[in-house]
């Protein structure tokens, strides 16, 4: 039986940007920080978010120039989204948290990770982009993949998914496509060795879109990083297959949690 949670909608200006996030769970020491995919908000994620959310304190952000974030200017890189954010953290007084990305959310969340190691507890990137695609192969794939998911979704975060992406697509024509190029051409590689926090890379076992490639070149690269393919997984997995990865990201979170008491506990002796 679901829990209903009590989700609060904020938002907070900035120069030339404004960020709207939904925040609720049960309050801890360290939120989670939750980033979506390209082209939606936090809106089709809600079922996900409401299972995390049942044991996590959760803060799940709308990106800039995306949904209810607006952005004067179009955002040129992961490090741009990441330092947006990072006011964010500061006005929010957060000194240490968990990040969780997906997809073009997973590479902003990597680059934030890469940028204040000292202040990431656990990291987890779900099919995420962060490494060069090729276009021609990134259509084929989405072609290949969307109909098969979109089969399989259930009608409320299909209708949000279709509802985000068209109004971004109408409002946010030039974010989309810069947004596009970043998650094609950018490569975030040379800054992963950043990371100090432990990291789940996690996959769909379908995902035609980002390849399981890339989950291997993010785990070779990310030091305590470890790659756990979803099976019959596909690209957008927190939306099609809530209960399944919420129940990975807890299980990850909580073996975080218990390595932590135990090397504590240790210490202490």
């Amino acid at each position: 039986m679901n829990v209903q949670i009590q989700w609060t909608r904020k938002a907070i200006k900035f120069n030339g940007f404004s960020i709207s996030y939904l925040e609720g769970g049960e309050t801890e020491k360290y939120p989670i920080l939750f980033f979506p995919g390209w082209s939606v908000s936090t809106e089709p994620y809600r079922e996900y978010l409401d299972i995390l959310a049942q044991k996590h304190w959760v803060i799940a952000l709308d990106l800039p120039g995306f949904g209810r974030s607006p952005c004067s200017r179009c955002l040129t890189s992961y490090q741009t989204y990441a330092n947006c954010i990072l006011q964010l953290i500061e006005r929010l007084n957060l000194d240490r948290f968990r990040l969780i990305g997906h997809s073009f959310g997973g590479g902003v969340a990597l680059a934030l990770a890469a940028a204040i190691p000292q202040d990431i507890d656990s990291l987890i990137v779900i099919d995420s982009t962060g490494v060069p695609m090729n276009l021609s192969d990134a259509i084929e794939g989405r072609f290949a993949e969307l109909p098969q998911q979109i089969a399989q979704l259930a009608w409320t975060p299909l209708l949000e998914f279709v509802k985000d992406f068209g109004y971004n697509l109408i409002f946010r024509t030039q974010h989309l496509i810069t947004g596009a190029q970043i998650a094609l051409d950018e490569d975030l590689r040379p800054w992963l060795s950043e990371i100090k926090a432990p990291c789940l890379v996690l996959w769909g076992e379908r995902d035609c879109f980002t390849p399981i490639e890339i989950g291997y070149s993010l785990t070779e690269t990310i030091s305590h990083a470890r790659l756990q393919i979803v099976p019959s997984g596909y690209h957008e997995g927190c939306i099609m297959q809530p209960k399944t990865i919420a129940a990975i990201t807890l299980n990850f979170l909580s073996s975080i949690e218990l390595t932590t008491k135990i090397n504590y506990e240790s210490s202490s002796t």
